[in-house]
């Protein structure tokens, strides 16, 4: 188990894996919780080793029940992200689109930023079935009302729980205990009316068979509006995002991108455009947009234009990032059911099963799917206004680069439907042997998740090219081109100019809802055994061993015409995940006092452990060796170093065929923006990740301030062979660095407007590197040591993570290191500072929380004249500043009844609606220049929002 907190009445007692017998001894290994424990009390965490008396020196930030309710949050993972250490977490904000990857709606933990497949989520200790092809768990699936804690390990513990566990390890602690009956009722939205929200949950539980048996129940719904169109917001309406100078030249000095507000499409509109550059030969029809009816007008171009974007013009006010569905946060529908059933065998042995059912519903929408510039429409077409066709004709053209929007089509969006069950059955127990007591706990998880992907609204591309393709029929009716020569083809023609101009029949015709089903499982038999065989002079020495076997598998199915080809569709998307692997491991673990209550040691204490891991693709040993220092009572150094080891996951080898939208700077033209189709598969040779971890802090706990704890860690995470995939960018310079291989993953189309795609596939890079610094200190105090005469108690607790560095070496000929540290997605602090006052009946709670400011990328250049020449990996950009943000959150919670038994509360997050940091999209910075210019995972992105509910128990 990640965490044991053990009483000293019951260390002797307390068997491996009885959350029971843990869940009233919460304490904080780092620093205490705003709630700390009474006094006697003692803390083991961050080891499986159970010992009266111990700390592990792998520091470990816990997050208590009572934080968690203050907070009156709708979900456990809104609360626990603000963490500083973890940075970049998944959620449902960050994933709404994500639909052929399976992970949209998902909350998954991050430690320090390294990767939510590099983070171990447990749940009682246990491991938890993913929820999507890449293993990774949505935490807002567990039972929240029955989490008494949240302990976060932050350094590698692959040693103590094994693979995914390289950065660290997040265990949600349940009360497994509880008796009575708790329920809520919460709702809430934001201050512009959007993402009404609501939830009800209710937990029972009871003792039966004379105290020797105890069943639980607990279930929970709620619901999540969603926000489809976000344009009332002042960061939206401003339109940000990044535009090639088209001033730019290698030799005078100016920036090759600059930022700007209104970006728009120069060459589409709804009802489509005709998009001629403006040294083409059709450059006089450049701009001839159609209205609706198919009505003809001039588009308005704005003072900077570089195809297929602009900066102003008439089309500033009509972005479809912001005028079109395009979702800030998915509507959500979830259904989770949790029970529990344990019984008392005997005095020392307690059997137990566990069952857990979620379902989850999720729905986007987004624009994609833009033609902006790379349709060719014929002067033969029918649907062209006959004096458009003229003027091309007096011109001796055939054809017009075309661009459109497709309005006449509906949006285009992203449905997932989630169904995960979990079963698990055990037995705790204690037996003796070779003179001494042991704890056994053994049990066997079987977990399944049954995944529907859709993608709706999508464009079928081949009957789109050929329905765009009108021409007229011996008979003077309208058909495609193609039924010319094929008459059965069943081709409907679809008509390109105008909105409003398409039947339904057109329209259906050329678009369609491509899915994916999947069912991934997991199986796990794990036997853990822990006690104290021998003394030595400072005292016993414990012991835990244990053995794991796992199973992972996907399978799935897409729909006919994607199997055909992931191409047949604009979206993204493509085939499921198929394969199967299986894990072996044994580990070993100890505690080893070599002092204790001496004139130079209070206690000095060796913790090692080491694991042999058997994966399909050989055997691996990780090992962990930390130590714990106490010169004097106020006073414990602490320090571990780790070997590390990341299996590659489903979807590192086995993921299908996978289509994504991109654009990057293309440096045989000029630098100039340029669309691509990725596409990405998985790989079956890659090899484990191998990860070192350093850490060495100090935590202060005067004897002379009762009540106040502080601590400073230093770590540093290395990762050799780290699975990962370039992006279209780094492709495209490795190519033009002269890299034949990377030049072999490039198509583009040999004739008309020119359309690129790249292919990519996880690789084991050369390494990636992190090291930083992690603070945290509190202090409790009754309020009547300051007044006296009043009552209650007043919690400061300050939280702050300093990302010093963090760097990724692709290792290939002609590729990068890149800095991630205080660049978009990884800012160099993360903070958070809290105070709680709580007497019997009233709590109230204001957090403030933040992140430093920083830049969108550290290799971008940023300057405005005097510029050296831009590149593909040092492009040059007027302004690639990130500001930083802080926001302040207050709740209340204010109890009645005899016993405390109602609870009504309050809680308002970024009180000042501090809008989030502008990180532009366009070239190169998010894949497509339509995504909203916001960093999601790092900033308050909804604004002002209010919740409020009540809570009883009986």
């Amino acid at each position: 188990m990640l965490s044991h907190k053990i009483c000293l009445t019951t260390a002797l007692r307390a068997s491996v894996g009885v959350a029971a017998l843990l869940v009233s001894c919460v304490a904080h290994a780092q620093a205490p919780a705003a709630d700390e424990p009474a006094a006697g009390e003692l803390v083991v965490t961050g080891s499986r080793v159970k010992r009266d008396g111990y700390n592990s020196p792998t520091p470990v930030s816990v997050v208590s029940r009572d934080e968690i309710s203050r907070s009156a949050t709708p979900n456990i993972a809104d609360y626990v992200n603000t963490l500083p250490s973890l940075s970049g977490s998944s959620t449902p904000a960050t994933t709404s689109n994500m639909v052929g990857q399976g992970r949209q709606g998902i909350n998954a933990m991050n430690v320090r930023g390294i990767g939510t497949v590099r983070t171990l989520t447990l749940l009682d200790g246990r491991r938890v079935g993913g929820m999507a092809n890449d293993g990774t768990v949505d935490v807002s699936e567990l039972p929240q009302q029955l989490v008494s804690r949240v302990d976060v390990v932050t350094g590698g513990a692959s040693a103590s729980y094994g693979s995914d566990a390289l950065s660290g390890v997040v265990n949600f602690v349940l009360d497994t205990k509880f008796t009575g009956l708790r329920g809520e009722i919460f709702g809430g939205q934001t201050t512009y009316g959007d993402n009404q929200n609501w939830k009800v949950a209710l937990t029972y539980g009871a003792a039966f068979a004379g105290g020797r048996g105890h069943f639980l129940l607990s279930g929970e719904a709620s619901h999540e509006d969603g926000i489809y169109r976000p344009g009332n917001r002042d960061w939206t309406e401003a339109n940000w995002g990044y535009i090639n100078n088209p001033a730019y030249t290698a030799t005078n000095g100016q920036p090759r991108v600059l930022r700007k507000q209104d970006i728009a499409l120069s060459t589409a509109t709804f009802g489509g455009a005709i998009a001629c550059t403006a040294t083409s030969t059709c450059a006089s029809l450049r701009g001839i947009a159609f209205g609706p009816g198919g009505t003809p007008y001039n588009l308005v171009l704005g003072p900077i234009v570089s195809d297929p974007i602009m900066s102003g013009g008439t089309q500033a006010d009509n972005s479809p990032r912001n005028n079109q569905d395009n979702s800030m946060v998915p509507r959500q529908n979830r259904r989770n059911l949790f029970a529990r059933v344990s019984y008392d065998v005997a005095d020392d042995w307690n059997i137990y099963a566990e069952g857990m059912v979620a379902h989850l519903d999720t729905d986007a929408r987004y624009f994609s799917g833009t033609f902006g510039n790379t349709l060719a429409v014929r002067v033969d077409n029918p649907y062209m206004p006959a004096e458009i066709a003229a003027r091309m004709r007096a011109l001796n053209l055939t054809s017009v680069p075309f661009g459109t929007l497709k309005g006449d089509n509906p949006v285009s969006g992203a449905n997932s439907e989630r169904g995960y069950t979990r079963v698990v059955a055990g037995v705790d127990g204690k037996f003796d042997a070779l003179d001494t007591e042991w704890t056994i706990g053994a049990y066997y998880q079987f977990a399944r998740t049954a995944l529907r992907n859709t993608a709706t609204n999508a464009t079928r591309l081949p009957n789109w090219n050929r329905a765009i393709d009108a021409v007229r029929a011996p008979n003077g009716s309208i058909i495609c081109r193609s039924t010319l020569t094929n008459p059965t083809d069943g081709c409907i023609p679809y008509n390109l100019f105008g909105t409003g101009v398409n039947n339904q029949a057109a329209i259906d015709y050329v678009t369609g809802n491509p899915t994916q089903d999947s069912v991934f499982k997991q199986n796990v038999v794990s036997i853990n055994i822990a006690g104290e065989p021998f003394e030595i002079w400072a005292g016993p020495v414990s012991l835990a061993f244990g053995v794991e076997h796992r199973t992972q598998s996907a399978d799935g199915v897409a729909d006919p015409i994607t199997q055909v080809s992931v191409a047949n569709w604009d979206t993204t998307g493509g085939l499921p995940t198929i394969g199967s692997y299986k894990v072996s491991d044994a580990y070993v673990e100890t505690v080893i006092p070599l002092a204790r209550d001496q004139a130079w040691a209070k206690q000095l204490t060796i913790n090692a452990a080491s694991r042999v891991v058997k994966y399909e693709s050989g055997t691996f040993v990780t090992w962990k060796l930390g130590a714990e220092y106490m010169p004097i009572e106020s006073l414990r150094i602490r320090g571990i170093a780790s070997r590390d080891v990341r299996e590659a996951n489903l979807s590192d080898r086995f993921a299908g065929v996978f289509q994504t939208s991109g654009s990057f700077l293309d440096p045989n033209n000029n630098g100039a923006a340029t669309t691509a189709r990725g596409l990405t598969t998985g790989n079956p040779n890659l090899d484990p990740e191998i990860g070192r971890t350093y850490s060495a802090g100090i935590v202060f706990q005067p004897t002379f301030l009762s009540g106040f704890n502080a601590s400073v860690d230093y770590y540093k995470v290395s990762i050799t062979g780290a699975i990962g995939s370039l992006n279209i960018q780094q492709v495209v310079n490795l190519c033009f660095a002269g890299n034949q291989d990377a030049c072999a993953l490039i198509t583009a189309t040999p004739a008309g407007p020119q359309q690129f795609e790249v292919r990519t596939a996880p690789l084991n890079l050369a390494s990636e590197s992190t090291r930083g610094l992690d603070f945290e200190a509190s202090y409790r105090f009754r309020f009547e040591d300051l007044m006296p005469g009043t009552s209650g108690t007043f919690t400061i607790r300050g939280l702050a993570t300093n990302y010093i560095s963090y760097t990724v070496n692709p290792g290939l000929p002609g590729s990068i290191v890149t800095e991630r540290a205080g660049a978009a997605g990884l800012p160099s602090w993360r903070y958070q500072l809290s105070v709680n006052y709580q007497n019997e009946r009233l709590a109230l709670s204001g957090t403030m929380r933040g992140v430093s400011g920083g830049v969108q990328n550290n290799n971008w250049i940023e300057c405005q004249s005097g510029c050296p020449t831009s590149t593909g990996d040092n492009p040059t950009y007027d302004d690639i500043s990130i500001a930083a943000a802080t926001y302040f959150d207050l709740s209340a919670t204010y109890s009645l009844g005899d016993n405390n038994q109602f609870q009504f509360f309050f809680n308002v997050r970024n009180i000042f609606n501090k809008d989030p940091a502008v990180v532009p999209a366009g070239p190169t910075g998010h894949p497509s220049w339509w995504n909203q210019p916001i960093e999601r995972s790092q900033y308050d992105i909804l604004g002002r929002v209010f919740g409020a509910g009540i809570r009883f128990r009986i």
